[in-house]
This record gives structure tokens, sequence and C-alpha cells, in this order.
């Protein structure tokens, strides 16, 4: 809608370009149902964490691609941008920076958590440790 609002000055739904191929009402239901595809693909794609032999890094790296796959396939069809190379490469580009962005403010996050986490373990074995006395 913001993309639609800074390009041509108004509030849409859909593109213009998938509403008039498809109706609103069609491109409505296009965009939905290609938005909870491409949702189920990210969440699935959460299985890649779960791979005990793959590193953090390479279960991020893939589950990146898979959301850089699908976030391009589904843009390309609902009309979000351009066939040409430079629209998907900015995109492209952008996906890959938001997802690092998340990537590392989850870490950071997580980091903390089980330090604190640790310490209340190390804690809870001293005093575990004293009271066996």
């Amino acid at each position: 809608m913001l993309v639609n609002y800074f390009a041509r000055g108004q509030y849409l739904v859909c593109m213009p370009e998938l509403t008039e191929k498809l109706g609103l009402a069609g491109a409505v239901i296009v965009q939905t149902l290609l938005g909870a595809i491409f949702s189920m693909i990210a969440f699935g794609g959460m299985c890649f964490f779960d791979i005990e032999k793959w590193s953090l890094l390479q279960a991020s790296m893939a589950h990146c691609a898979l959301i850089l796959v699908a976030y391009i396939a589904v843009g390309l069809l609902l009309h979000w941008f351009s066939f040409d190379i430079i629209p998907i490469l900015i995109m492209a580009f952008m996906i890959i920076l938001v997802y690092a962005l998340i990537w590392l403010i989850m870490y950071v996050l997580w980091k903390r958590e089980i330090r604190e986490m640790n310490r209340l373990a190390e804690e809870y074995k001293k005093g575990t440790d004293t009271s066996e006395d």
C-alpha cells in the first residue's frame, strides 16, 4: 500500500497491473493466497535449523535463500516489481539486508538469554552444593 501511495499518490490494495489482469476481487484472492504460501514456505524453512549436522550459519544461509527465492517469485507474480534485473537485484539486496539485521538482533537477544540462564544455573548449583554439606 505504501509503495502504491508513494509511486501513484493513492492507497491501493493490489498493484494496478494485477488488478487489471484479474479484477479487484481476483487480485485480492491471489495476493492473499500467495502471501499465505510465502508465509508457509518461510515458516517451513525453519526446519533447516533442526538439522543437527548443520551449523547455525548453514541453516541461516539456507533459510535466507529459501525466503529470497520465494519472495522474488511471489513479488514477480504479484507485480510488486518488474521482471528487469535491476529491481530484482535491489529487492534481493533489501531482503538479505533485512534478514541479516533480524538475524543479528535475534542472535544478540538469545545470547543474552542463554548467558542469564547459565548464570542462574550456576547460582542454583552453588545453592544446592552448600545445602548438601
